[in-house]
C-alpha cells in the first residue's frame, strides 16, 4: 500500500474551513456549483481531491475526466450518471465514475448536495461539452496553471 504525502500543507484541510469557488456550466442557469481542490500537485500531492457543492435544482453537467474519480457523498440527495448507468445517491454513497466516462450530478433534494471525489493522480484534463466560468474553456487542466 502507498502512502500520499501532501508535501506543502502545514495542516491537513477542514472540509467546512475551505474556500469554494463558484462554476458555472454554459448559458444554462441550473449548471453551476461550488469547488475547492484542497489537495492536488498545487499542495505537492501525488493525488486529487475534489470537494464540491451544489444547491437544490442545480446540477453538475455531464463532463470526463483522464482519471478515475471516486465519490463520497457527504450530504443531500441527488441522481449520478456515470456512463450508461444513472442512479439515486445520498448520504453515505459512494460512486466511480471510470477515466473517460461521461458522469454527472443533479441535486434533486431540498438541501446542499456536498460530495467529495478522489482521484489517484495529481493533475487531471477536464473536459465538458460547453466553457466553464471562471476558466472560459469546455477544456481544461486541474490545477489550473499546470
Amino acid at each position: 500500500m502507498h502512502a500520499s504525502t501532501i508535501s506543502e500543507l502545514t495542516q491537513a484541510p477542514v472540509l467546512d474551513e475551505l474556500a469554494l469557488a463558484d462554476f458555472s456550466v454554459g448559458d444554462d442557469p441550473t449548471a453551476q456549483g461550488r469547488l475547492a481542490l484542497p489537495i492536488s500537485a498545487a499542495t505537492g500531492s501525488p493525488n486529487t481531491v475534489v470537494y464540491l457543492e451544489v444547491d437544490p435544482g442545480k446540477r453538475i453537467p455531464l463532463h470526463t475526466h483522464t482519471a478515475d474519480e471516486n465519490f463520497v457523498v457527504l450530504q443531500g440527495t441527488g441522481i449520478v450518471t456515470a456512463g450508461d448507468r444513472q442512479w439515486e445517491a445520498s448520504a453515505g454513497a459512494i460512486a466511480v465514475a471510470p477515466a473517460f466516462a461521461r458522469h454527472g450530478w443533479e441535486n434533486t433534494g431540498s438541501e446542499t448536495l456536498k460530495l467529495v471525489g478522489f482521484f489517484g493522480t495529481n493533475v487531471l484534463i477536464n473536459e465538458f461539452d460547453e466553457p466553464v466560468a471562471p476558466f472560459g474553456v469546455a477544456t481544461f487542466v486541474t490545477p489550473v496553471g499546470s
